[in-house]
This record gives C-alpha cells, sequence and structure tokens, in this order.
C-alpha cells in the first residue's frame, strides 16, 4: 500500500498538482501530510480561480487509495490511517 502512495505521490508532486514533504520520507517518518493544489488566485474582480489539475487519474487514484483507510476526521481535517503510515489531506484553497 505504501508503495503505491509514493508512487501516486511523485508522479502528483512532479506535474504540480500536489505538495508533500520528502524529507518526511527520507527521515522514516510514517505520518504525512499532503496539500492538492486546487487553488490558482483571483481573477481582476477578486473571484476564486480554481486550478484544474494536470492529472486528474493521478488524483482519483489518490482518492481511490485514501478510500481503502480507516478515516478520522475533525469536521474540517482528514487524516487517512493505514497500518503503516498515515496521510493527512490539504487543499491549498483551503487558505482562502
Amino acid at each position: 500500500m505504501f508503495e503505491a502512495f509514493l508512487m501516486i505521490m511523485t508522479r502528483l508532486v512532479d506535474c504540480g498538482d500536489a505538495s508533500f514533504d520528502l524529507e518526511m520520507y527520507e527521515a522514516d517518518e510514517r505520518d504525512y501530510e499532503v496539500t492538492l493544489n486546487d487553488f490558482e488566485g483571483f481573477d481582476e474582480d477578486w473571484e476564486e480561480i480554481m486550478r484544474e489539475y494536470e492529472d486528474p487519474e493521478m488524483v482519483e487514484a489518490l482518492y481511490e487509495l485514501l478510500d481503502e483507510a480507516e478515516q478520522d476526521s475533525d469536521g474540517w481535517t482528514c487524516i487517512y490511517r493505514f497500518p503503516d503510515f498515515s496521510v493527512e489531506l490539504h487543499y491549498t484553497s483551503e487558505d482562502i
């Protein structure tokens, strides 16, 4: 399961669809934060511009993988718990 997660995240980071702290992976950390880059900015009228994903199939693959995990949510943040690691999922649009 972890290998699939790492492959998906590598592709999403490479195309700019997500950010993922690879230093945590290199330090053998097992609690990861993932941010999907879904927000582009604002237009001239300060309307939000949502970003299209470069690789929507890999975003979908991430969602499918996360659906297999046990989920903890406080209503805002969701943590997906697998037997040997966990993922806290965020979106850049959360910071608006």
